[in-house]
């Protein structure tokens, strides 16, 4: 079976959510100076309060505070307002708001598609595709070499076993 990856830093998306899951509760239990959370908008960033959006976070004593960032540069507030609308596209869709539901997705996902077609945007998400495959590449390599090590090791731990015994059963057979 193949696990879509996508959208998921690589992982599948059960592993995403549950990472999601792990560093929500570990935030919450240990506190945090920053993370991302998702939580209910109360409108931070230009959202539509009452949507789940991911925001950044502090988190002390079990209790989470939106982070102030300061200005938003141009292109992060239009992916922002783009999420925010698909999103509110989606809720409509699950409450049953929405008669053309299909309709109103597909024009929500060109939204989103449309602004990442930005050459500058597109670049950068290319470049940072590009450093995550090869950080990839890296540690896969990397993992190789432990392996090989580790078996080089195995084998040679055996075989000074194996001389060991030889040894010990040739003083045995002499001492006979």
């Amino acid at each position: 079976a193949v696990v879509s990856t996508q959208s998921t830093g690589g992982r599948p998306p059960v592993l995403s959510s549950a990472l999601a899951i792990y560093r929500h509760v570990s935030a919450l239990a240990s506190g945090c100076g920053s993370t991302t959370m998702g939580i209910q908008s109360e409108g931070q960033f230009g959202t539509t309060p009452g949507l789940i959006f991911g925001f950044p976070v502090s988190v002390s004593e079990g209790k989470v505070a939106v982070r102030e960032v300061g200005e938003l540069p141009e292109n992060l507030q239009t992916l922002i307002s783009a999420q925010d609308n698909m999103l509110r596209v989606e809720k409509q869709v699950a409450l049953g708001e929405c008669d053309e539901y299909e309709k109103a997705l597909l024009h929500s996902e060109a939204a989103l598609w449309s602004i990442l077609e930005n050459p500058k945007l597109k670049r950068e998400l290319e470049e940072r595709e590009v450093a995550r495959i090869a950080a990839e590449e890296a540690e896969r390599k990397a993992a190789e070499a432990r392996a090989k090590e580790e078996a080089k090791k195995k084998a040679e731990e055996e075989a000074l076993r194996k001389a060991e015994e030889e040894a010990a059963a040739a003083a045995a057979a002499e001492e006979a």
